[in-house]
């Protein structure tokens, strides 16, 4: 770029010198010339002579307008121009909270305004509060009304909610603004706080005018209400607090100003025409900073654009616009929120959403205008999503947040898989994105990639093509380069260099078009692959040769804070290794994958020297190889397809059909999804079989297809044909491969749908799987999709607007099963030739949380060789030989790679490059097997060892075999599969801040398998056969001590004659049955065991009386007893046969003979009652059934529950039950959960989901959940969660082990040998307290959660901390729970 320099201009009758004027931007020298002035382009004028800079703009200051304000540093710009930007102190698209901030060694120093702390200012000094890393907030001095204690200044208040912590003088209130309880005077002004001199001790806090304590009635209602409210709320401020908290709609100003996200400034410059108008001087959210981009996008994909890039530019915009459009949904809802809570504010805040500018071109002479704008545009997308991430806003519009949180994730698919080439000069660079997964590329590295070179053109010379490794090029490595007219392999694992040079097709013989290549190492193996595409004269040719690293190192080493990948080329200041020190390329490159996962150049960190102009991107004919040419669509488990408005290419008819060919290794995936509010229609892959359910409004429920049938397992890795039919608006028809498997009627309904996913669908279709249970556990598909057809039209899925993160192709490496998960019952098992006896290599990656299992299993006659995990070690033996590894750590749950060998010397066993023994090879093994012949061999546990069988993951697994070279072991080709699972492995290595407390599960151990006490059960997929059905008004008592029914009775119930009438069955000697009073207990009833006799207690206002029976009657069966009341008269009928009766004595200060009042209490009666009408050894609740309760004949309304289950028949097994009717525990004080802790349990749930735990606090909460298996923490500034998805549903009938780890804000969740984890935002440091809940409904939850049925099933082995947690002495206890077993059967 050059710019045209002003010529001078003389004026008349001036000197030499004075007659000369220099235009803007230049200034007169002394040698009379006007040279430019030097002012970085931060003044249009400067002073003539000196050059000085005049009136500097853009926060620029200095001589040469060199130097930044205060508050400012100089840095790269919006346009890549290096400019004054805001201190970054915490955030430069925040407000900056820094006087002054500088680079030293490399990072940023901030020096804070009063106020701030921290490195980057990002929290409060002492004695302030706020979080200046929301936007909207800053530091605010802390309020406490000047009674705070003057010696602890350095926590004078919460750094977040500006609570007062340490109130001085008898004071209390967030702001110490009033007298503590049993004081009063004037807190703030006088400062007199003085004690109540009052005998109760209560006061008014003003006046000290002495006040009555409010007695307690016996009222059950009242008791229960106020014992909750004082458990979970000491004080009315905390309560307020905690309404606040549950509902963002209903939050006060202080909060509401996290909500309010503004406006979006977004400006889309074409080249001629500014169309970006700035929307006013508001507030905006620095989601997306000013955008200065160009997307020109063909429509005339058939003339124009014949290699398929600017469908991924289509791609790119359609993510660019969803996003915008989501952000506009999160100002709308947060303007609502902001209305509802302040109706008299008016609020406007204007949004300016810009479509891409979409130009219709007809040739591929301006096909390189798309790729030089998603050079522009896919970057500067990444970098404004980057902020969205490091900002974590407040939860004030979850719902977009999510959203917006997930189309990140789409743009940066998107990025990875433009398939789009770059064209290198020889002076250019790229550097791309590496590999998400490092720890994938330490055993296996594999890139694959086309190139084109032109010989007739460009003269082949050496030079480099790319590196992957360490920044310094000092550690680990491996690139490609072309030298001596070869393409060259290049890698280092610690040791040597190796070069594998490919001298079967010297690079100047290539043809000028792309030609594909693959690097591949696996462990110290490593080889390069050429394909030639076929010419008008030729076959297509293919070439390959191999190597391997000299010693014993097979781990590619690389540090994830030093990786880099560079393409073409380096920028100065990057040292290459010697074999790569070369030329920058000259060609055309375009990346495909990097172990097996779509990589794309435009999926870039920086460029170097890339002129999109002068050098116009290749073309490549994407089906110019014959694994291409058959055109479909890979699905990655990322991304969709959308067909919006799918009836614009043909209409709902009497027949409506929809078909798709498909072809996965899969276990599940999405095919098929439409949705309409709560109707819906899924057709998806579960468990390798097609399923098909569906609900447009039906009153009977969803209609479902999910019978297995052998024609319905389409997960072979071959291609399907699978169709659905809609006749007559009332029949489902399936077809797979064009057979009829089955057809389901429903009521005639029109199909309610416009739009159709196909292999996935976003969060925000999905969100009804809270409702709709059958979409909680749709995952995307993984594998490829041929075609598809809606009435029998064609659609391109890569032309659909709403497509996102799909790519063309469908490459074999796909359909490869390289890892295995175990379950202690499972092997592999295959045939190979192979001779482990005397010439062997094999090696794996394996990861597990057991000690011991068998890894590899060969045996010929009763010679055995087998590689095992012994107590943690790793153990080789080969015909009794073994060789130990030094280290017992190996069952860690983390990935290590093993490596056996096997030869006339010597007998070696390696792990992880570090743990290296060998033993020599005994004399007596020096015999040989033959080799010609197949050999069976297993990986995981073998039927004919009596080793422990593996559990957990292997993976990249190899074996020398004389038929072929080494290659990773293809595990979807073995005969024998035996309970495995070629999926995901769920055994993951903990965060590193919870290493110290890796929990070792075990799997759960089997059970009876049982059902619901109630056949109505919300059990989603639970497979169990029925409990034997407990008999209505029959229950359960003395779960927990206080274990009880509650009946209301209506008034004088109880005034005059009465007959009240149950059953009984226990085993028991002891235990409370019925007990009613009246308002003191001096007038009361009780019905109880004491020694197995039934013993009845009454008073009629004066002494009380007592009957017992002489026989026992807890002998397990049932009795029926009947209890009469007349006036002082008491009568005891036992099986109809045994009478007894008694009178008592009258209250001689009252006429009435009694006067007993509600509630009756069954079972057993609340804390603090009876205790002197009842002995204490029949004061707790009867163990054993009640059934069949009446009062005079008739039944009573539905109780008050505390601890009561239905009385099944049947065994029991220790634990504590949650019946269907729904119920919680509360913890005592003694157990709580603050910001470290570790919670263990063992659950065996009747249901999919339900609350397992919920704590809740002033400030947040921590929720534990059944839904899949959810941890959800809210420390009242952020809301983070991690789930595990088990492979198969809870809900089996057998116990599962559960582990809960948090310190601070990294949670971790265990749930049998399956982890997950999640490092959530820092939050205060705060160790707050809060009750702890066991069980529970969605009344216990916030709002952010939605609703959930109660929790129904068993726990037991509950643990906080390794202290054991006895629910049978709970603090209380609400609904239908029992803590003296569990329904085994």
């Amino acid at each position: 770029l050059f710019k045209r320099i002003s010529k001078p201009r003389r004026s008349r009758g001036r000197s030499k010198y004075l007659n000369l004027v220099c235009g803007k931007g230049f200034f007169l020298s002394e040698r009379g010339l006007c040279l430019p002035c030097n002012c970085k382009g931060n003044a249009d004028h400067c002073q003539d002579i000196t050059g000085v800079c005049i009136n500097c703009k853009n926060h620029s200051t200095g001589d040469f307008c060199e130097h930044c304000e205060d508050g400012f540093l100089l840095g790269a710009g919006p346009n890549g121009r290096r400019s004054c930007q805001p201190c970054a102190c915490p955030l430069a698209c925040l407000s900056s909270f820094a006087v002054h901030c500088d680079r030293g060694t490399g990072s940023l120093r901030c020096k804070c305004q009063e106020g701030y702390a921290g490195h980057s200012c990002e929290r409060c000094a002492p004695g302030y509060y706020g979080n200046p890393m929301v936007i909207g907030s800053s530091c605010k001095r802390c309020d406490c009304s000047g009674n705070s204690d003057p010696n602890l200044i350095f926590n004078e208040c919460h750094n977040v909610t500006g609570h007062c912590q340490h109130c001085w003088g008898n004071t209390a209130g967030a702001n110490c603004e009033r007298c503590a309880p049993g004081f009063y005077g004037d807190a703030i002004t006088a400062k007199n706080c003085r004690e109540c001199e009052c005998e109760s001790g209560h006061c008014d806090m003003h006046t000290g005018e002495c006040l009555l304590e409010a007695a307690i009635s016996c009222d059950e209602c009242t008791w229960s209400l106020i014992g909750d409210l004082r458990i979970s709320n000491k004080t009315l401020d905390q309560l307020k607090v905690a309404v606040l908290n549950i509902s963002t709609g209903a939050a006060a100003n202080d909060r509401i100003k996290y909500y309010n996200y503004t406006a979006l400034r977004l400006q889309v410059v074409t080249p001629h025409t500014l169309l970006f108008q700035q929307a006013g001087s508001v507030d905006t959210l620095c989601i997306f900073e000013t955008t200065n981009t160009a997307l020109y996008i063909t429509l005339d994909l058939r003339e124009s654009d014949a290699n398929g890039f600017v469908q991924r530019a289509i791609s790119a915009a359609n993510v660019y616009n969803n996003i915008i459009k989501y952000i506009h949904d999160a100002n709308i809802t947060s303007r609502t929120t902001f209305n509802l809570s302040q109706k008299a504010q008016e609020v406007f805040l204007p949004v300016r959403l810009w479509d891409a500018v979409i130009y219709s071109v007809k040739s591929n002479h301006y096909a390189y205008v798309a790729v030089e704008n998603l050079n522009i545009l896919v970057p500067e997308l990444l970098d404004k999503l980057r902020v969205v991430e490091q900002k974590k806003p407040v939860n004030n519009v979850t719902t977009n947040i999510l959203r917006i949180r997930e189309l990140i994730a789409q743009a940066r698919s998107v990025a990875k898989k433009v398939q789009v080439s770059m064209k290198f000069s020889g002076q250019s660079a790229v550097e791309v994105h590496p590999h998400t997964n490092l720890d994938d590329l330490k055993t296996v590295t594999s890139i694959s990639l086309f190139i084109r070179v032109d010989p007739d053109k460009d003269p082949i010379e050496d030079r480099f093509i790319l590196y992957l490794g360490d920044r310094n090029g000092r550690k680990d490595y491996m690139g490609l380069a072309i030298k001596n007219d070869n393409l060259v392999y290049v890698y280092n694992l610690g040791g040597e260099d190796v070069e594998i040079p490919l001298g079967s097709k010297p690079v100047s013989q290539w043809p000028a078009v792309f030609n594909y290549v693959k690097v591949e190492r696996l462990g110290r193996h490593g080889k390069v692959f050429l394909t030639i595409p076929s010419q008008s004269s030729s076959d297509e040719q293919k070439f390959i040769q191999k190597g391997q690293a000299p010693g014993t190192d097979s781990l590619f080493d690389i540090d994830p804070n030093d990786i880099v990948f560079f393409v073409g080329g380096v920028p100065a200041g990057v040292k290459l290794p010697p074999p790569l020190s070369l030329a920058p390329f000259v060609g055309c490159i375009e990346l495909e994958s990097i172990n097996n996962d779509v990589i794309s150049l435009y999926n870039f960190k920086e460029t170097h020297q890339m002129d999109m102009v002068a050098s116009t991107p290749c073309p490549r004919y994407k089906l110019a190889f014959s694994q291409s040419r058959i055109a479909s669509y890979l699905f990655d488990g990322t991304g969709y397809a959308l067909i919006n408005d799918i009836e614009r290419r043909g209409k709902f008819g009497v027949v409506t059909r929809f078909d798709i060919s498909v072809r996965t290794v899969a276990n599940d995936g999405v095919l098929l999804l439409m949705v309409n509010g709560l109707k819906f229609f899924l057709l998806e892959l579960k468990n390798g079989y097609l399923r098909l359910i569906y609900d447009f409004g039906f009153s009977g429920g969803p209609n479902r297809l999910e019978e297995k049938l052998p024609v319905l397992q389409i997960n072979d890795a071959k291609y399907h044909e699978v169709s659905v039919i809609y006749h007559q608006s009332k029949k489902v028809i399936l077809l797979v491969d064009k057979g009829h498997v089955k057809s389901i009627e429903n009521p005639k309904t029109t199909l309610p749908f416009s739009h159709v996913y196909i292999g996935g669908a976003p969060s925000n279709v999905l969100k009804i799987s809270v409702y709709r249970t059958e979409l909680a556990t749709v995952v995307g598909l993984k594998g490829c999709v041929k075609g598809f057809q809606f009435q029998k039209k064609d659609f391109n899925l890569l032309e659909e607007p709403g497509t996102i993160g799909i790519s063309s192709g469908c490459p074999e490496e796909s359909f490869m099963s390289r890892k295995a998960y175990f379950i202690g019952e499972s092997y592999l098992g295959s045939t190979a030739k192979t001779s482990p006896f005397d010439s062997f290599e094999g090696g794996m990656n394996f990861r597990t949380l057991q000690p011991s299992g068998l890894l590899f299993y060969h045996r010929e006659g009763s010679d055995e060789f087998s590689i095992a995990l012994e107590n943690g070690g790793v153990i080789l033996n080969n015909r009794g030989t073994k060789v130990k590894s030094h280290k017992k750590q190996y069952s860690d749950g983390r990935t290590h790679f093993l490596v056996a060998s096997i030869n006339n010397q010597r007998y070696s066993l390696m792990i992880d490059d570090k743990d290296k023994q060998e033993k020599k090879r005994p004399p007596s093994a020096s015999r040989t097997s033959s080799d010609s012949t197949l050999k069976n061999f297993y990986f995981g546990g073998s039927p004919h060892s009596s080793l422990k069988n593996f559990t957990g993951c292997i993976s990249y697994a190899y074996i020398s075999r004389l038929e072929r070279d080494i290659e990773p072991e293809d595990f979807q080709r073995y005969p024998e599969k035996v309970k495995v699972s070629l999926q995901e492995c769920p055994v993951r290595r903990p965060p590193a801040a919870l290493q110290s407390q890796n929990p070792r599960g075990t799997r759960g151990e089997h059970s009876k398998k049982h059902n619901s006490d109630d056949p109505n059960t919300e059990g989603g997929s639970c497979s169990q056969s029925p409990i034997s059905r407990a008999p209505q008004r029959t229950f359960h008592y003395g779960g927990f001590s206080h274990s009880r029914h509650h009946y209301s009775l209506p008034q004088h119930a109880l005034d005059h004659r009465w007959h009240l009438s149950l059953s009984l069955r226990t085993i028991s000697s002891f235990g409370l049955m019925v007990y009613v009073c009246d308002m003191e207990e001096r007038s009361f009833m009780a019905l109880y065991l004491a020694h197995g006799r039934l013993e009845l207690t009454f008073s009629a206002g004066g002494d009380p009386v007592t009957i017992s029976s002489q026989n026992k009657y807890n002998d397990g069966k049932w009795h029926n007893v009947d209890l009469i009341g007349d006036g002082n008269l008491g009568r005891l009928i036992i099986d109809g046969l045994t009478l007894l009766e008694t009178r008592a004595p009258k209250d001689r200060g009252t006429n009435s003979s009694s006067q007993l009042q509600g509630p009756l209490y069954v079972g057993g009666v609340p804390p603090g009652k009876a205790q002197r009408n009842v002995p204490t050894s029949s004061l707790h609740s009867i163990p054993g059934c009640l059934r069949n309760l009446q009062l005079d004949g008739e039944w009573l309304p539905a109780p008050d529950s505390f601890g009561v289950v239905p009385c099944f028949s049947g065994s029991f097994e220790e634990g504590t039950y949650f019946s269907t009717k729904g119920g919680h525990v509360l913890l005592d004080d003694s157990f709580h959960l603050g910001l470290r802790f570790e919670l263990q349990m063992e659950v065996r749930p009747r249901v999919d989901s339900g609350l397992l735990l919920h704590v809740r606090t002033v400030e947040g909460y921590f929720s534990l959940f059944l839904h899949q298996a959810i941890v959800l923490v809210n420390d009242g500034t952020h809301e983070f969660f991690t789930k595990v998805v088990p492979k198969h549903s809870l809900c089996t009938g057998t116990w599962h082990r559960i582990t809960v780890i948090r310190k601070a804000n990294v949670v971790q969740l265990a749930v049998d040998l399956e982890v997950n984890h999640v490092v959530g935002p820092q939050g205060p440091n705060v160790n707050y307290i809060g009750p702890v809940w066991i069980g529970g409904s969605e009344l216990l939850l916030p709002d952010s959660v939605g609703p959930l049925k109660p929790y129904v099933g068993c726990m037991r082995g509950l643990s906080i901390d390794g202290r054991a947690v006895s629910l049978s002495k709970a603090a209380l206890v609400q609904g239908a729970v029992s803590a003296r077993g569990c329904p085994a059967e």
